[in-house]
């Protein structure tokens, strides 16, 4: 009851805080699409739901009988359940109307233009906006309960790292020890990857988003391991460089390179910083080193529901202004196309003018096996 009663404390200040920028819109409501945005708002977990969310704070959620159940179970507080029984936008007209709302707000990264045309068309009475990333900007500071529950994430990420660095040698294959370790996530208390785990080997390590394939490792290769755990929703995104037997020497550099830059990212991940702020501080030492071509992603992006926050049109990370308790990733690289490439990624906890870094596998050294 006790545990129930401090979730329902926190919904209703993340409830608080959206309605205020409802509000500060000048709207009487925000209709919202987007799951991970649903769920921050009611603890509801299921899919193909929307929320409309009013500017006194009041919450309807249309779902439909399949999760019935599940929404008494996980849903507290009030809020008003309707099973849809008939055209979702039939069933959101009537919910507007009900709530005689003027003008709604509609997350507009999530509806189809035929989707907003069609309820414009149900709803002349209504004035009906497009609105950018309105929950997220309230996400983008995570709470008490959400920074406990990504560090179990990331713990639970780093357990299974660990127990997948024996299978790392020669003759192995990439999609097999990429099975495994999404296997020990769940194993290990997560709920699976929170994206498809990145094993990339020999040359395909110059590959940034090489996802595990049946390339057999080869003694001599650098293979990148890119993963992360879901745990009750929020994602753990990690990536670590391993040597299996002897690497080439220039190798051996880069990752010396990409190690020093990615630590000139991390301590510039302060209160008061941007995103481009740690981004240069990481590309800059990248490109006095005359790698700089080959660094062609940005530094990073926020963590939390989804896997990649502070990342869209409307809050870009190199724009977004640090503020304590945001978590995001450093993410520095080096590609050399046909040879191989360095990844070292860890999840930063911004505090005051002293970051926090949440994933503590070793890296200091190039990992051998």
């Amino acid at each position: 009851m006790e545990e129930q009663d401090e979730l329902l404390t926190l919904l209703n200040r993340r409830i608080n805080k959206v309605s205020g920028l409802i509000k500060e819109r000048g709207a009487d409501g925000l209709l919202i699409f987007n799951q991970a945005n649903y769920r921050y708002l009611t603890n509801f977990t299921g899919e193909e739901a929307q929320l409309i969310l009013t500017v006194r704070g009041d919450r309807i959620l249309l779902s439909d009988s399949r999760f019935a159940g599940q929404i008494k179970a996980e849903a507290p507080g009030e809020l008003s359940v309707i099973m849809k029984q008939s055209d979702q936008d039939a069933e959101i007209t009537r919910q507007l109307q009900a709530a005689g709302l003027k003008k709604v707000l509609v997350e507009g990264e999530f509806v189809s233009a035929v989707e907003f045309t069609h309820l414009q068309k149900l709803n002349p009475q209504i004035e009906f906006e497009l609105s950018e990333e309105l929950v997220e900007q309230v996400r983008n500071v995570k709470d008490d309960l959400e920074l406990a529950t990504l560090r179990r994430a990331i713990d639970i990420s780093m357990d299974s790292f660990n127990e997948i660095l024996p299978l790392i040698k020669p003759g192995a294959v990439e999609r097999n020890i990429g099975a495994k370790l999404d296997y020990l996530f769940k194993i290990n208390g997560g709920d699976g990857p929170s994206f498809d785990t990145i094993i990339a080997s020999g040359v395909r390590s110059a590959w940034a988003h090489g996802v595990a394939s049946d390339k057999m490792i080869a003694d001599g290769d650098l293979v990148v391991v890119d993963f992360g755990a879901f745990y009750h929703g929020y994602a753990a995104d990690i990536t670590r460089t391993v040597a299996v037997g002897k690497v080439d020497r220039k190798m051996q550099q880069i990752y010396d390179i990409v190690h020093e830059a990615q630590r000139r990212g991390i301590a510039a991940a302060v209160v008061g910083n941007c995103g481009r702020d740690v981004d240069q501080a990481a590309r800059d030492y990248i490109t006095e080193q005359g790698y700089g071509q080959y660094f062609g992603h940005g530094i990073g992006h926020g963590i939390g529901l989804e896997i990649h926050e502070l990342c869209q049109p409307a809050l870009p990370f190199g724009k977004q202004e640090l503020v304590n308790n945001m978590v995001h990733t450093v993410e520095p690289g080096i590609y050399l196309p046909g040879q191989g490439g360095v990844r070292i990624e860890d999840d930063i906890l911004v505090h005051d003018q002293t970051p926090e870094t949440l994933s503590s596998l070793p890296k200091d050294e190039l990992i051998s096996l």
